[in-house]
């Protein structure tokens, strides 16, 4: 793979130099994955679409009682940042130093050592993403108050690493927006509230004659629960309090690595 870094931007070209992804460096609020390309350059994300302007791409973010640094509601005391401090290359990717606080200045919650690679394989491009956070401050990670409510009674959150995928992928028609946990096909709410190992979407994309298949899973080495919706907008997500709220000391640690497929799906 091969990257150029700008002072706005990190933009990836695949081995046939097509644009594989564009990771966003100079938002306000949180970096993000603007574009995610399948090696056949199909698209598979969605940036600050009109239902949702905070679902940004491929985002990771989380909310305290006291700070969100998911949704975006500036200028209320209580509005998060991931500030980035420095941005460095790696072999195959990048690293970063991010310095979360509420926007004014106060609230500082985590220091961050963001390590994002990619390798192209077999019709798909790999990324690797792992977060290594440390508390600057005891605080209590919170959920959001719009909650899915599973079947059996459960409510689960939408916090932790999130992709807001494109507005065919939740259409009803037969073989957009299908949901998979582990590989095999379920309904979203299914795979909701899981600790799977992996959870994807699918879907065909628009403006082809014959239209291809796209998907992305996304793999965790944790025990996270999952989030998966498609019935009004298409959204992935998995995370540390998916399933709850905890409490958090200052000085306490967090490692996570997630894997994302962005792939093209075999016709038939």
């Amino acid at each position: 793979m091969k990257y150029t870094i700008s002072d706005t931007q990190i933009e990836f070209h695949g081995p046939d130099d097509q644009v594989a992804a564009v990771y966003v460096l100079d938002d306000p609020y949180k970096p993000h994955f603007r574009e995610l390309y399948t090696p056949a350059g199909l698209s598979a994300t969605m940036v600050s679409p009109v239902d949702h302007r905070h679902h940004k791409g491929l985002m990771y973010a989380l909310k305290t009682t006291d700070v969100n640094f998911w949704e975006e509601d500036p200028g209320t005391g209580h509005c998060g940042v991931q500030d980035i401090q420095s941005t460095t290359e790696i072999e195959g990717g990048f690293q970063q130093d991010i310095h979360w606080r509420e926007e004014m200045g106060g609230n500082h919650t985590y220091r961050e050592t963001r390590t994002i690679t990619c390798r192209a394989i077999e019709n798909a491009f790999e990324w690797t993403w792992r977060t290594q956070r440390r508390a600057l401050r005891d605080h209590e990670l919170d959920v959001s108050f719009w909650l899915l409510e599973l079947e059996d009674g459960r409510k689960v959150n939408y916090h932790g690493l999130g992709i807001r995928l494109p507005w065919a992928w939740c259409w009803g028609g037969k073989n957009y927006g299908t949901v998979e946990c582990e590989g095999k096909p379920v309904s979203y709410k299914e795979a909701s509230g899981t600790r799977a190992s992996s959870v994807g979407f699918s879907s065909k994309v628009d403006g082809h004659w014959a239209p291809p298949t796209a998907s992305v899973t996304i793999q965790q080495e944790q025990d996270f629960g999952w989030f998966a919706f498609r019935e009004i907008f298409p959204y992935l997500s998995v995370g540390p309090t998916i399933l709850g709220g905890f409490s958090v000391s200052e000085g306490e640690t967090f490692d996570e690595t997630y894997r994302i497929l962005i792939a093209d799906r075999p016709a038939g």
